[in-house]
């Protein structure tokens, strides 16, 4: 049996983190570990799964972002708190308190951090674009995550795939290499992100058996972002597939809006000294 669904970029995080949230290893650290969940969109959604309940502003978790103009930084003030889940009980840490970080040390192969990525390779591989000199929240957990073997679980829609190898991509980038008259957005480099990266494609194999298969990406309009997939499996793998997805429709993901980014407060332009610079969003705005 077959069916063909359509899923926005939001229906397909939607996806993604119920997947996510009812993981055997998530499950059993939200008994008895830490999972931390990083700022970023996808996070934001997977917090919700694990929460039952919506977050005050969904397209406020998150840090980095990129719209039309270029990939920007939100303004602390701006930011949804992040979530760390210590046993089930709820910490929310805003950006004085710092991140995932405070509670590391604590944490091992059982615990589980989530951060969601810039691009996807041909082969998997995820990369994220950074735009401190220290990388950012990526640069603070990935030492740790490797050093300790924490599990890392990277959300990633396939409408991220690009068709080059992240290690090219890599090895051309770095905010050394661009100058600010000449790049849309803030100068950045890029990090690896080794983790168990989970696709549309793997959401609905783990929660209802079914292959799929991506047969478009990215329409227009209202189809911009999405992508199309191909379920196939028994007649009860495909159902359930099916009704998943289309409950997802149902319940309605509103397109997540531009964050706000006033360039005339951003403290980037503000501390030329913190060595990443953004010009061009100043002068688009005159």
């Amino acid at each position: 049996m077959k069916a063909v669904v359509t899923l926005s970029p939001e229906e397909s995080k939607r996806l993604i983190a119920k997947a996510i949230a009812q993981s055997e290893v998530v499950k059993e650290a939200k008994k008895e570990g830490i999972i931390g969940l990083a700022r970023c969109t996808s996070c934001g959604f997977v917090a919700e799964e694990l929460l039952g309940r919506p977050l005050k502003s969904l397209g406020a978790y998150c840090s980095g972002f990129v719209v039309a103009r270029g990939a920007c930084a939100m303004q602390n003030e701006y930011q949804e708190k992040l979530l760390v889940l210590n046993k089930g009980e709820e910490i929310w840490l805003d950006y004085t308190e710092g991140n995932v970080s405070k509670y590391i040390d604590r944490m091992d192969c059982n615990d589980v951090i989530v951060k969601s990525g810039s691009v996807m390779d041909p082969a998997g591989n995820v990369g994220c674009l950074v735009a401190a000199p220290d990388a950012g929240e990526i640069g603070a957990y990935l030492p740790h995550i490797l050093a300790r073997g924490i599990t890392f679980i990277v959300p990633m829609t396939l409408n991220k795939t690009v068709a080059f190898p992240l290690n090219r991509i890599m090895s051309s980038l770095g905010i050394s290499n661009l100058v600010e008259e000449r790049c849309q957005g803030l100068l950045c480099g890029m990090m690896p992100m080794p983790g168990k990266v989970v696709t549309e494609i793997g959401a609905i194999r783990q929660l209802t058996g079914a292959e799929a298969l991506p047969i478009a990406v990215n329409g227009i309009g209202s189809g911009a972002g999405t992508v199309v997939l191909l379920i196939e499996g028994s007649n009860d793998q495909v159902d359930e597939a099916w009704e998943m997805t289309q409950a997802i429709k149902k319940k309605g993901e509103p397109s997540l809006q531009d964050p706000p980014s006033p360039c005339d407060d951003c403290y980037l332009l503000k501390n030329p000294d913190l060595g990443a610079r953004c010009s061009t969003m100043r002068h688009l705005e005159r």
